[in-house]
């Protein structure tokens, strides 16, 4: 009878575990509106299909993504800083952040960029406890939650299993399984309406960064075009287009962007705005 009784608890511990997943799973998901404009920041190589345009920095480098996966080019892509959103005030309806912010050197100046350019969105961020236990090297920060506001603290200590627990994640079903019934231990999902708040307890530099080459990206973007593999932003985005510097509005000069506040000029590559301060003439 005993070891029936067992089996029937593990039985029934299994079946509530993998009943965990969905709910779990719901918890961590963005709710874009169905109208109006939905940014995504770092969508890398998993957009939201909702999203009307995609924001990214790294075409071509793709370190900081999982696996060191390709970027997804199913979506209208602007090439931009997170720090820097090269969006007028309020133009977006909703915008995605998820898995960027614990890249950003200064996550209060990337979260008030969020809301400046949307009424509301969602982030989605590694926990101080899966920094821990997995570790990224390119993640500079741990970061807690208290209520709706995200606490970023300095990344001093570090995971001395992270690889042996990244190749079980990757070797074991069983481990992925147990790791999708507890997904909000690992990670923080924050639908925010008017704010995200955001709070620093230091200034963080990650071991390892991507890197932007100016000439490496351009030429990545020309290939890719050439090919048809870039979908360019469409008049709406256009529209919303700011300079990443002074905000001021842009319009075309020739082949490049032209704003009309400070003067700066920014190209184009297949059809995508590069709108970042070291492209900036």
């Amino acid at each position: 009878m005993t070891a029936i009784r067992r089996l029937w608890e593990n039985g029934s511990g299994l079946i509530r575990e993998l009943a965990a997943i969905p709910r779990e799973a719901a918890l961590l998901r963005p709710s874009p509106p169905e109208g109006g404009l939905v940014l995504e920041v770092g969508g890398g190589q998993r957009p939201h299909p909702r999203s009307d345009v995609v924001v990214d920095k790294y075409v071509a480098d793709d370190f900081e993504r999982a696996g060191g996966a390709a970027i997804d080019l199913s979506r209208p892509l602007v090439v931009a800083d997170g720090h820097a959103l090269p969006f007028a005030d309020a133009s977006m309806s909703y915008v995605i952040a998820s898995h960027v912010l614990e890249h950003a050197t200064d996550p209060v100046r990337f979260a008030g960029e969020l809301s400046r350019v949307a009424p509301a969105g969602y982030v989605e961020l590694p926990s101080r406890q899966a920094e821990l236990t997995f570790e990224w090297p390119f993640h500079p920060w741990l970061v807690d939650r208290r209520g709706d506001t995200l606490l970023f603290s300095p990344k001093d200590d570090h995971a001395p299993c992270g690889r042996m627990f990244h190749d079980s994640f990757e070797q074991s079903a069983l481990f992925r399984l147990w790791w999708a019934s507890h997904r909000s231990r690992w990670l923080h999902g924050v639908h925010w309406q008017d704010r995200l708040a955001v709070e620093m307890g230091g200034e963080a530099r990650a071991e390892q960064t991507a890197s932007f080459d100016l000439e490496r990206t351009a030429a990545a973007l020309r290939e890719l075009g050439g090919r048809g593999a870039l979908l360019a932003p469409d008049e709406r985005v256009r529209t919303a287009l700011r300079c990443p510097i002074c905000r001021g509005t842009l319009g075309s000069e020739g082949s490049r962007l032209a704003c009309e506040g400070c003067t700066r000029t920014y190209p184009v590559e297949g059809g995508v705005p590069v709108l970042v301060a070291e492209a900036a003439a």
